[in-house]
């Protein structure tokens, strides 16, 4: 089992989410729906908040905290590869709420894995603080689509 640092997982979730804002683009600049469009503009400015938000978290918590090492399963610290997640030119609103869902569900596990194995009480909180985060804005951005759908 590797051994990491708090940060490590930080900086590692915040990259994630930037890479997912690339990704969300792409997906806006493939689509040929309005409404898929609008949906994919708004996690586009979504999903580079969270990696500010995680920035901004950062400097908020005892470097004591984020400098302590632990012990962790590989699978704790994967973020699924967006590669692997199908989309077509035609998608719905609903095939990116699923994609949306899939790349949450991934964090969510990610955090929930790191919040588990923490060693010290204060990383378990910074874990579960970051996962009820990410719980809330999974709920957030199903609403937003379901709007979406309705206009």
């Amino acid at each position: 089992m590797p051994y990491g640092q708090a940060k490590e997982i930080i900086d590692y979730a915040r990259d994630f989410h930037c890479q997912v804002s690339d990704f969300y683009q792409q997906l806006s600049d493939k689509t040929q729906s309005s409404r898929v469009k609008l949906l994919l503009d708004y996690l586009i400015r979504h999903e580079k908040h969270l990696a500010k938000a995680l920035e901004d978290f950062e400097q908020s918590v005892s470097s004591q905290a984020l400098n302590t090492w632990y012990q962790y399963a590989q699978d704790q610290r994967t973020f699924a590869p967006l590669d692997a997640i199908k989309y077509s030119p035609t998608m719905s609103v609903d095939d990116v709420l699923k994609i949306g869902q899939t790349i949450d569900n991934c964090l969510i596990e990610s955090y929930k894995g790191v919040a588990e194995t923490a060693s010290t009480p204060e990383v378990r909180e910074i874990f579960e603080n970051l996962l009820q985060m990410e719980e809330q804005e999974k709920h957030q951005k199903s609403r937003i689509a379901l709007g979406i759908n309705d206009v």
